[in-house]
């Protein structure tokens, strides 16, 4: 029995009495994140959701599933997108990181899509959460970090996850799983331009993963024959999107560990490689009294994930601002916190900023990826225009698993988000069906909260 099809027994067979409680807790906190970036993006990109949102609503679809804040009605694989794309326009949402790739995007928007259109309740929501994380987390671990060089895992990854979540909801047996993994598989994709420059397709990125993955899922349910086995096949998906791809990683452990548990959330709206070098930063900034104009340069020993992305000394939007570790570690240096109002146009355009940004250097540590596992550790320096060296060091960034969010403060985060778009009151009760997800009895009753 090959990887693929090991993978597609666990899919089907695994249920949410299953579960442990930590994993369903972690789950419902994705969850509430995760719209949270969706519901502040409504507001604060909506020019990138309108592009998105204008096209699916000009295109119709049977009217099966729910655009968030919207209420448009349209096809699942169609509301899925444009809420994948939402969720990602702000760039807050979570990283899983074996993976590096942001797959509360795909995942959430493809649960609640199909879970309208099937009329699914909350644990098999849950469920299948929790299932295309462990399959998509697992297949990155095995290419990573090489799969970095040229392609974005959020699109990648995402696509398969989608896929493992409609599988489940649509209830397909083993064998049709295997082929709707190896079909989203085969179908998967999306660049890493995007990380370097910040344009629309990042954003894009998870919505096409989620329309993707729900069609590949939903055409082997028809009874289309899909391939089998492409994980591992000699020309495979494994082979062809890593150098040295480590197989014993798809299936090592499978059962008895969790991938949603090493899903680490973010405390800063920006590219997860700038959260060390932020905090780090922000720590020595307070620690020494030190002024923005007193920093001669600010030099990084970081993970090696890091250096090749990020390092966008001249960010000319809000999102390309938000992948710049120069601009962000600037803007931390100069503000002593990191906030979304800090990515409006006039402070990307600071003068002190954009001479502040060019001190910034980052140096590739190998040795990180052993020292410090599962974590995008940094080393910080600062030099100050009167000679003096201050040094410290930043591991695990806030919301990581080692330095996890409680769940107060995930709710917190999230109405921060949600009050962009909606009040206290909806946003209220979105929290309150969330953390009671196990118990609704139909999508629907979390998607109405989310209409404005």
């Amino acid at each position: 029995m090959g990887p693929t099809q090991i993978l597609a027994e666990y899919v089907s067979q695994t249920s949410f009495s299953q579960l442990p409680k930590e994993v369903i807790q972690k789950t419902k906190g994705i969850v509430l994140d995760t719209l949270g970036c969706g519901i502040a993006g409504y507001t604060l990109a909506s020019h990138e959701f309108h592009w998105i949102f204008g096209l699916v609503k000009e295109m119709g679809g049977n009217p099966e599933a729910t655009v968030f804040l919207e209420g448009m009605k349209t096809s699942a694989s169609q509301a899925a997108m444009t809420n994948g794309v939402l969720i990602h326009t702000v760039d807050f949402d979570d990283t899983h990181m074996g993976s590096i790739s942001h797959l509360g995007a795909p995942v959430v928007p493809s649960a609640l899509a199909l879970g309208e259109k099937v009329g699914a309740d909350g644990m098999a929501l849950i469920s299948a959460a929790v299932l295309a994380y462990e399959v998509a987390g697992r297949i990155g671990k095995a290419l990573m970090p090489s799969h970095y060089k040229y392609w974005h895992p959020t699109g990648t990854f995402g696509t398969i996850a989608a896929a493992v979540v409609a599988s489940k909801l649509l209830g397909l047996k083993a064998d049709r799983v295997e082929q709707a993994i190896s079909l989203a598989a085969d179908g998967a994709s999306g660049m890493r331009y995007c990380i370097d420059f910040g344009d629309f397709s990042k954003s894009l990125h998870p919505g096409f993963a989620a329309r993707n993955g729900i069609l590949a899922a939903q055409i082997i349910a028809r009874g289309a024959a899909g391939p089998k086995g492409l994980l591992e096949y000699k020309s495979g998906f494994c082979e062809a999107y890593a150098d040295e791809p480590k197989m014993k990683c798809l299936t090592e452990n499978l059962g008895s560990s969790y991938e949603i548990l090493e899903d680490s959330l973010k405390a800063f709206p920006t590219i997860l490689c700038s959260h060390t070098p932020i905090q780090g930063t922000i720590k020595l900034m307070k620690e020494k009294n030190l002024r923005l104009e007193d920093v001669e340069s600010v030099h990084f020993r970081v993970t090696p994930t890091a250096p090749g992305q990020g390092m966008n000394y001249a960010p000319d939007s809000p999102l390309a601002a938000r992948l710049s570790i120069p601009y962000c570690v600037g803007r931390a240096a100069a503000d002593g916190y990191i906030a979304m109002d800090q990515f409006q146009e006039e402070k990307i355009q600071d003068a002190r900023i954009q001479q502040f940004m060019k001190k910034v250097t980052l140096e590739s540590v190998p040795q990180f990826v052993e020292k410090y596992p599962g974590t995008l550790a940094a080393q910080v320096e600062i030099q100050t225009k009167d000679g003096k060296r201050f040094q410290d060091e930043s591991i695990y960034p806030k919301g990581h698993p080692k330095n996890p969010m409680t769940d107060k403060e995930i709710q917190e985060k999230f109405r921060r988000l949600s009050l962009n778009t909606l009040d206290r009151g909806q946003t209220e009760k979105i929290i309150e069906k969330v953390y009671g997800l196990e118990n609704l009895k139909a999508t629907k009753e979390l998607i109405d909260t989310l209409i404005r």
